[in-house]
């Protein structure tokens, strides 16, 4: 019969029992967070007694480990996800994470790694250095606040004397927001190189960066433009082969190919198909403005209000399907309801391309199955309050502006939509200054 461990195991109340191993799989990160929260609670116990119930002198030691530490399993996780990052570009990237615990080591081997791969990494690693250098030279391998002696029965820390708790929660609270800003980053690269827009040695960043400097496609065949391919080539250290790619990459990118004065199409349906469902969805809808206060409460209706509306709304609808049932494909379909999807994460363009593509595995089957699975797909999205705010929120993204600005000026969407300025100008799709460029 297996020991029943009293200790490390499972009791009352339930609130009280953490998820530990396979119940929850916790990672370097997660380890992390532990630690430093650990290190931050006890600086703050100490720093509010005034050293007085919890001495200075004997809580230096399990908060300077556990911060420490913390770092050390951060930069391991950050070298997980490069590892991840290199995998997107099919190259290994090898390092004993179990193996080492020398914070100088697992530093130098990150920072360099990083900066090879992609170089958003570059101003975040710079940021850090000094902070990490000073932990390094402290306790390099997490024995300086684990014991009082080394291996060499030498005592810690004989040339430092004092450290200053006040000193040491600025520090720590500035160490953890630069790598909360390296975990951000490193999440935002795994999602941005899954998309694949990148070549051999560019990433998205940089294609984006080529495209600003690409003249408008029709001086392409001017002398002027070689001097220009060879300046790229130059300064982003590429041949012929990469700027073509980068370049093949551009002319097919929603939010790039406008940038050398080109277009790409929409997916499944082309403007007239959208015009036809706003004004049969506006049939439907009445659409109050977005910066309207909300009122408080709700009007009581009475039974014969309510069962005329239902009513007009069901024939309104019954009308739309029988205009549209025999224009509407699987590919409309699908590109309506990408969209409307779209408009729920507006990040990356590649994404509009995946939704599209799932969306239309559905209306296929839908389609292939009975002409009512069709129409119950045409109500779903015909029912949505919200599908002509993000179908013109989505096509503004995707820089599809004259077919936007004709849908807004046809049913007066200036007077509803409140972000349209924003989305006009971009600001609306900023993002995190650590991407490293705007779109």
């Amino acid at each position: 019969m297996a020991r029943i461990n009293r200790t490390f195991g499972k009791g009352y109340p339930t609130w009280a029992n953490a998820c530990v191993g396979n119940n929850g799989c916790p990672g370097y990160w997660d380890y992390a967070r532990g630690f430093s929260q650990a290190a931050n609670l006890l600086i703050d116990k100490v720093l509010q007694s005034q050293g007085i119930k919890y001495p200075v002198d004997v809580f230096v030691y399990p908060i300077c480990f556990n911060m420490r530490h913390s770092v050390e399993l951060r930069l391991k996780d950050a070298i997980l996800e490069l590892r991840s990052l290199e995998e997107y570009r099919s190259r290994s990237l090898e390092y004993d994470l179990a193996g080492s615990h020398d914070i100088g080591n697992l530093w130098q081997f990150f920072t360099e790694k990083s900066a090879a791969i992609d170089d958003r990494y570059i101003n975040i690693n710079n940021r850090l250095d000094t902070k990490i250098v000073d932990i390094a030279e402290i306790d390099a391998t997490g024995q300086t606040f684990r014991y009082p002696i080394d291996t060499q029965r030498q005592t810690h820390l004989l040339n430092v004397g004092v450290i200053n708790f006040v000193n040491l929660k600025r520090s720590f609270s500035e160490l953890e927001a630069l790598l909360d800003e390296l975990h951000h980053l490193n999440e935002y690269l795994l999602e941005e190189y899954a998309f694949n827009t990148f070549t051999k040695k560019l990433s998205r960043k940089n294609i984006f960066e080529i495209a600003s400097i690409l003249p408008h496609r029709t001086k392409w065949k001017e002398p002027c433009f070689d001097s220009v391919k060879n300046n790229i080539k130059q300064n982003f250290k590429i041949g012929s082969n990469e700027l073509s790619a980068s370049i093949k990459i551009i002319e097919t990118h929603f939010e790039l190919a406008p940038m050398i004065g080109s277009s790409v199409a929409l997916l499944g349906l082309v403007e007239k198909d959208l015009v036809e469902f706003a004004e049969h969805w506006f049939t439907v809808h009445k659409l109050s403005s977005d910066s309207d206060p909300i009122k408080n409460g709700t009007k009581e209706w009475c039974s014969e209000d309510m069962f005329r509306s239902i009513t007009r709304d069901a024939e309104f609808k019954q009308e739309a399907w029988r205009q549209m049932a025999s224009k509407l494909t699987p590919e409309i379909m699908a590109g309506l309801l990408a969209l409307f999807y779209f408009a729920h994460d507006l990040d990356f363009s590649e994404r509009y391309a995946c939704i599209y593509k799932e969306c239309l595995g559905g209306s296929v089957a839908a389609f292939e199955r009975s002409q009512s699975n069709l129409k119950t797909q045409f109500f779903h999205i015909l029912d949505k309050r919200s599908a002509i705010h993000n179908i013109v929120k989505s096509l503004l993204f995707l820089k599809k502006g004259e077919e936007a600005e004709r849908l807004v000026s046809a049913h007066g969407l200036d007077r509803k939509f409140s972000w349209l300025d924003e989305a006009r100008s971009r600001s609306l799709f900023m993002k995190p200054e650590y991407c490293g460029y705007v779109i």
